[in-house]
């Protein structure tokens, strides 16, 4: 297991600011790790033994998964090209604020106050906690030079707290990891189906933070009433443990500006569609494949739905989930039925060979309206 022990955030080599440049990485890290317990705890030979059921059910999760959706060509490339880290806690504070420096790193930015600074890295250091007891597992996409020398995207399986939530809810010890794995294996399919969607989600994402920052320099020059509204966001959309309180996207949607509510209207369907998209993929799973599955099924819907949001005790999170608790746009339980919905109507009209026309290129993706509306997906591909 991968552990965040003595492992920092690389330094920004860039000289110009950059929205990377708000925060202190290290010390948002440093605080996360403050707040969070390290989890369970168990003998080291029932972690080893989590670390490597992990390991084994990824091996098979891939196929399996690439021959439900009907990709066992992206299947095998995703397997050949992933890296697949089973980490702590600790590691997936380290590696998600990694990624997210790279993510902000390409975004120039103002210089700011250490005021403003300090307020930014305690805000990353809260979501960075409250994620990281709460996902399974997390998929990163290659991000800009990275993705010349490491292709595939990043896996990460957070085994503490896999062993938490088998502990808590009882579930079967096989069944988990691999019911894990297969929603994970999906997001890993995707990415492999559609070369250009790593770059595409990046640059989506990348337009949203841009927009984040412009909103914060508009409200920097725009005066009391400007820097009052953005207060009110970040006080409604967040508590101070990191977590949501109110949908962040609808409320940061009122300091944007258009074009940049419309990058967000695009990241979130986006997000929707690669969400619903795993989750669907789980309705293929039967008992003779995983003895378990139908009390698996119920027993994990009803704590996600309880816990009022899909942070790790769903199915599974994947690649939205870490810009979801950064920007506000949990997964809630109502995204998930959005995305598992279009995907369910889709596949009963086309089947997943119809379905699989929306990793041909960016603009087969479900625009924000017709995620409620797949017949006009399907109509205007012309399936």
């Amino acid at each position: 297991m991968i552990s965040g022990d003595n492992r920092r955030v690389s330094p920004s080599t860039a000289s110009a600011p950059t929205a990377a440049d708000l925060v202190d990485w290290d010390a948002a890290v440093r605080l996360a790790r403050l707040a969070v317990p390290a989890g369970p705890r168990v003998p080291t030979a029932t972690r080893r033994a989590t670390v490597a059921l992990l390991h084994r059910s990824i091996v098979g999760a891939t196929p399996w998964a690439g021959r439900i959706t009907g990709l066992p060509d992206a299947a095998r490339h995703a397997a050949a090209t992933a890296e697949v880290l089973v980490v702590d806690r600790p590691g997936l504070m380290t590696a998600s604020a990694a990624w997210l420096r790279g993510l902000m790193g390409d975004i120039a930015a103002p210089d700011v106050g250490r005021g403003t600074r300090a307020l930014a890295t305690a805000h990353v250091g809260a979501v960075l906690g409250y994620m990281s007891t709460r996902l399974l597992g997390q998929v990163l996409p290659p991000l800009g030079a990275s993705a010349g020398t490491r292709p595939g995207a990043r896996l990460l399986l957070v085994a503490p707290n896999v062993l938490a939530i088998r502990q808590r809810l009882d579930l079967d010890v096989l069944d988990l990891p691999a019911w894990i794995t297969l929603h994970e294996a999906t997001h890993l399919i995707q990415l492999s189906a559609a070369p250009w969607l790593a770059e595409h989600l990046v640059a989506q994402l990348g337009a949203v933070v841009r927009g984040l920052v412009d909103a914060s320099r508009r409200t920097a020059s725009g005066g009391a009433e400007r820097c009052a509204r953005l207060a009110r966001a970040a006080a409604r959309a967040r508590s101070a443990d990191g977590r949501p309180s109110e949908p962040a996207a609808l409320l940061l949607g009122g300091l944007l500006e258009p074009s940049e509510r419309a990058a967000l209207a695009r990241v979130v369907a986006l997000l929707t569609l690669l969400e619903g998209h795993a989750e669907a993929v789980l309705d293929a799973v039967d008992p003779s494949r995983m003895p378990s599955v139908h009390r698996l099924r119920a027993v994990l819907a009803r704590t996600r739905r309880d816990a009022g949001d899909a942070g790790g005790v769903g199915p599974g999170s994947g690649s939205g989930s870490l810009l979801h608790h950064m920007i506000g746009m949990e997964a809630k339980e109502a995204q998930y039925a959005d995305g598992a919905a279009f995907v369910r109507a889709v596949v009963a009209r086309v089947g997943h060979a119809g379905l699989n026309a929306v990793w041909a290129a960016p603009d087969h993706l479900p625009r924000p309206g017709e995620l409620a509306r797949p017949d006009q997906w399907i109509e205007r591909l012309g399936l």
